[in-house]
């Protein structure tokens, strides 16, 4: 009797770092690894908009720096031993690059930040992105447009 074994292999998609933030529909904080804001809806002259019972709708939205950014998108703390809930996510190190490793990208690949010199000879790229997150204000959209230019 010939017995044949098929193996699936899963072959993860590689994607491309630039492509995850020139697409990011979340919110965009610095100084904070990941807050929760409550926001009120505003009319188009920036007034509030009520109805007749003059109550006003707010909604909550999650705000995640860069990093926080690519957890969310490998699906890190989203299990019950991790909370990423209302009460923030404390990501260390070691969560941080597995999310890296799950999205198939090096977070040791060495780059420099393009805005200072402080990272001169280069750097880890998830510690430079947190860099120009925090320290530089830099938006998604600016530090997507420099991975661009990387082919990152």
């Amino acid at each position: 009797m010939l017995v044949v074994e098929t193996q699936e292999q899963k072959q993860k998609q590689k994607v491309k770092l630039s492509h995850i933030l020139k697409n990011a529909t979340e919110g965009q904080c610095f100084g904070y690894f990941m807050k929760i804001s409550e926001i009120t809806d505003l009319g188009e002259d920036d007034h509030l908009i009520t109805s007749s019972s003059s109550t006003t709708t707010t909604k909550t939205v999650l705000k995640l720096c860069v990093n926080g950014l690519l957890m969310s998108k490998a699906g890190i703390g989203d299990d019950e031993s991790s909370i990423l809930s209302v009460y923030g996510y404390v990501a260390d190190d070691d969560d941080i690059l597995k999310a890296y490793r799950s999205l198939g990208i090096d977070p040791y690949y060495r780059i420099k930040c393009n805005m200072c010199n402080m990272l001169d000879n280069g750097y880890h790229l998830y510690r430079v992105l947190e860099h120009m997150n925090d320290h530089h204000r830099a938006s998604f959209k600016e530090i997507e447009s420099y991975l661009e230019t990387l082919g990152l």
